[in-house]
């Protein structure tokens, strides 16, 4: 299945238009993206949409729950099962079992915070009740995730497009360095400084910023010496199918609405065009323009959003 990303009804519509299966929307206040790009009360409308039209929709509540932020979780979880999602996206042990303990119809997935690189992992949260498992984008070797699948009777996501954190699959603290307040932390019942939270939507993209390499006073590099190179998997499509993966996810929430169109567009043809004749299929030169265009509209977005 072909899953893309949904940071608003529009966006997902024109997903499922342009060939996604599926879609992933973020549950407000719970899925690591900003709030504007999160689902409140318009998740059961596109639910809705989805089913209406044979596709299905994964509701992301991967944030990691503070002893505070656990009533808002239990009270989610009963929505988003009430909505009818066809499954949920969760980090957090704690939330899969509270998943799997009360809303057992309600398949869970463990999502790539959970950062699995190989079978022992996989099968601990499946343990936890996961029936599906995000592999970490570290795993560059097809065979390691070949391996997974193999040893865990678990269903396999990849991300085969879209921009990839400096640090291990998000787990990243240096925007909470950034911009940092005092105030009052309810959990530790003190207050003490507060930067930008990565976790909770607040990432400010410090690997995607210019930044200066010195040594003794002397400048040894300039540029954007963090920022990795977009993930495009097109000519991975092959061997992930064939292994079989179970969904193949372009990554952007809080990307522009024709970001979310082209990307879906460009992998749902290429991956019927391998299905239709998987021994000739090739990564064709027609293809390099639109890659082109979306690596340059992530660049527009990480300069005018985060960084300006």
């Amino acid at each position: 299945m072909l899953m893309s990303p949904a940071g608003s009804l529009e966006g997902a519509k024109l997903a499922f238009d342009a060939g996604a299966d599926v879609v992933y929307a973020g549950v407000k206040n719970l899925s690591m993206r900003p709030k504007r790009v999160e689902f409140d009360q318009n998740l059961g409308e596109l639910i809705d949409y989805a089913h209406g039209r044979g596709s299905q929709v994964y509701a992301t509540t991967n944030v990691c729950p503070k002893p505070s932020d656990i009533p808002l979780f239990e009270k989610r979880m009963a929505e988003v099962s009430a909505l009818g999602a066809d499954a949920v996206i969760v980090s957090d042990p704690w939330v899969m079992e509270h998943v799997r303990d009360n809303y057992p119809n309600l398949p869970v997935h463990a999502s790539i915070m959970t950062s699995v690189v190989n079978a022992e992992s996989a099968r601990f949260y499946k343990e936890r009740g996961a029936s599906m498992v995000v592999v970490s984008r570290s795993l560059g070797d097809l065979d390691e995730i070949r391996r997974i699948k193999d040893e865990v009777n678990v269903d396999i996501e990849v991300f085969v497009h879209g921009g990839i954190c400096y640090m291990f699959d998000g787990d990243c603290y240096m925007s909470s360095y950034w911009r940092q307040k005092r105030d009052f932390d309810p959990d530790l019942g003190v207050f003490r400084l507060f930067g930008q939270n990565n976790t909770k939507g607040e990432c400010q993209l410090i690997c995607k910023r210019e930044c200066s390499l010195t040594a003794d006073g002397e400048e040894l590099a300039k540029g954007r010496l963090m920022r990795r190179p977009d993930d495009v998997g097109l000519d991975r499509l092959p061997a992930y199918i064939d292994m079989g993966v179970r969904v193949l996810k372009i990554e952007g929430r809080a990307m522009s609405l024709n970001y979310i169109a082209e990307a879906t567009k460009l992998y749902r043809q290429a991956i019927d065009l391998y299905y239709a004749d998987p021994d000739r299929w090739q990564v064709r030169d027609e293809w390099r323009p639109a890659v082109d265009q979306l690596i340059e509209e992530r660049l527009d977005y990480e300069r005018t959003w985060h960084i300006g």
